[in-house]
């Protein structure tokens, strides 16, 4: 099944050591910019941006230490000393603490006593932030998000990744469009587009599928429904490139649908539209979003939240969601390499939803749209194999 779309994300290559190496050093020229000694992250997307290495949270603090000069070192449960150095590597620094040992201690140590203050990832959990304040002192560690500032602008190999998946996941909903049938129920419809994008060689798909009323509700209901002729069938889905994720809706009808659908359908076209001519550099995180809510309420769906309940978008890259944020009352300034969905909506209870959503990244003089968009009802999935 699906055959068309195997092997459409070969010839992307996962991120190399170089690459972690090139990252890390972008972080120390931030730290020094910032004047602060070290930053310490815990696992997750941050860490994972600096080294390639995934670990399990638990109540045993396992942290990365990136010191504004120097090489990474690594605190880690002694006992898991062995299984850490087959995942960071022979050549990593490992600063290891036995059970009885205070591990907070430990990283105060590798910092060094009196060199200046030092960043916490802010995705951090509290137990670890208080720890490292006991160990270090409150007033020389802040919460300071100096990873996911670097993460924010993509390099040329962050984007090929991202560029790739999300095309691959608009090709899968295509594909599997073809497979929608009457009395299919959303969870049997779901499971087609994941199939779809796994074909493409995408990992970690998940899907949210919701037909006609349901899509009132932008991330989902436990009311079940299948699929009848005149409905909506709203997708949001996305997937996994070597880290790098995707994230697409596509609202299309199945069968003929109303008037005022038809019509609610266009408004959100051209609210997106009139935010993608927004996204540029220069331009603050505020100006997209309201300019895609103006259509909306200028079309009689407003004020406000009323039927557009949500922000415009959010970046991607490691992270599904992650920063910067198209919202209103965000100053941040667009940069080239940002990357960020533009998703407006409008959603009437017990009748309907529509969302269109894609993924853009700023460049040095405007946006990419990372595969095609859609640019009718009638023709509301795009075309091509970009």
């Amino acid at each position: 099944m699906f055959e068309s779309l195997h092997g459409f994300c070969d010839g992307i290559d996962p991120p190399s050591q170089a690459e972690y190496e090139a990252h890390v050093a972008r972080v120390q020229s931030r730290l020094r910019r910032l004047g602060l000694a070290a930053v310490v992250v815990e696992p997750g997307a941050s860490m994972t941006y600096l080294s390639g290495v995934r670990w399990r949270l638990s109540e045993r603090p396992f942290l990365l230490v990136v010191l504004a000069a120097g090489d990474p070192v690594w605190v880690c449960p002694s006992f898991e000393r062995a299984t850490a150095r087959e995942r960071i590597g022979a050549q990593a620094e490992i600063a290891s603490w036995y059970e009885h040992q205070d591990p907070y201690e430990q990283a105060a140590r590798v910092i060094g006593a009196g060199s200046g203050r030092v960043a916490m990832d802010p995705t951090a959990r509290l137990f670890v932030f208080a720890g490292l304040a006991s160990a270090l002192g409150a007033d020389r560690i802040a919460a300071i998000d100096v990873v996911g500032d670097c993460r924010a602008n993509k390099s040329d190999a962050e984007l090929a990744r991202l560029r790739r998946a999300n095309c691959a996941t608009k090709a899968a909903i295509r594909a599997a469009a073809a497979m929608a049938r009457p009395a299919m129920n959303q969870q049997e419809f779901a499971a087609k587009i994941a199939a779809a994008q796994g074909a493409a060689g995408l990992s970690d798909v998940w899907v949210l599928c919701l037909f006609g009323p349901n899509a009132a509700f932008p991330h989902g209901t436990g009311q079940e429904r299948q699929l009848r002729s005149g409905d909506f069938i709203l997708v949001d889905t996305g997937g996994s490139l070597h880290g790098y994720r995707s994230d697409i809706t596509r609202t299309w009808p199945f069968g003929r649908v109303s008037s005022e659908a038809r019509d609610v359908w266009e408004i959100v076209r051209r609210a997106q539209q009139a935010a993608m001519a927004k996204i540029a550099p220069g331009v603050p995180c505020s100006e997209p979003e309201a300019a895609a809510r103006t259509v909306v309420e200028q079309a009689g769906y407003g004020p406000g939240y009323r039927y557009f309940t949500h922000r415009l978008g959010h970046g991607i890259g490691l992270q599904v969601h992650e920063r910067p944020y198209l919202v209103r009352g965000n100053p941040r300034i667009l940069q080239p390499g940002m990357t960020m969905s533009n998703e407006p909506g409008i959603y009437i209870p017990g009748q309907l939803g529509v969302r269109i959503e894609d993924i853009v990244a700023v460049t040095a003089d405007g946006n990419e749209v990372f595969g095609p968009g859609v640019d009718s009802i009638d023709r509301p999935l795009g075309t091509g194999h970009s």
